[in-house]
């Protein structure tokens, strides 16, 4: 894990922030190889929660890619109105100084929060604990793309496989 991913999760965990890691770092974390540059969080969506979110990623240096104040993610008709009239997904952080360093946030829960939590798995790294979505969860954001990209075609049929070898004896 890269140095920023890892201050990430740590101060994820300082803030007390709700939240499962899923997409491509989680389908590594899983021990599946794959590149990708971004982080994808589910974020528990509750005014309280996104503000430790929005106050910790400040202090990380991270701002919104859209031309609008961070604390707008805290309003659900906000959440709404991106969906429904940009047909956002996510609402996006970066690092100004590293762009490439982005924090994808889900601006509707992928899944119900609540199972994605319940089923999701913890690792332990140096000083933090990361929550990572469960293999089948993965999969099922992954089908849920539309339309479906090259590289979540790919990921399915790795999750697919990963999940087949848990079940074999």
């Amino acid at each position: 894990m890269e140095p920023y991913q890892a201050t990430l999760f740590r101060e994820l965990d300082t803030a007390g922030v709700s939240y499962v890691l899923c997409g491509g770092l989680a389908i590594v974390l899983h021990g599946l190889h794959r590149f990708t540059a971004d982080i994808d969080l589910a974020v528990a969506l509750d005014a309280e929660n996104l503000h430790r979110f929005i106050e910790m990623v400040s202090r990380l240096g991270y701002r919104p890619r859209a031309p609008v104040p961070a604390v707008d993610l805290i309003d659900p008709a906000n959440r709404r109105h991106w969906q429904k009239e940009k047909g956002a997904v996510v609402f996006t952080f970066v690092d100004p100084n590293l762009p490439y360093r982005q924090i994808d946030v889900f601006l509707d829960d992928p899944l119900p929060y609540e199972e994605l939590q319940a089923q999701s798995t913890l690792q332990q790294g140096e000083g933090y604990t990361v929550r990572i979505a469960s293999l089948e969860h993965l999969r099922l954001m992954k089908q849920k793309i539309q339309p479906p990209r090259p590289q979540d075609a790919l990921d399915i049929l790795m999750l697919e496989k990963k999940l087949g070898e848990k079940e074999s004896p």
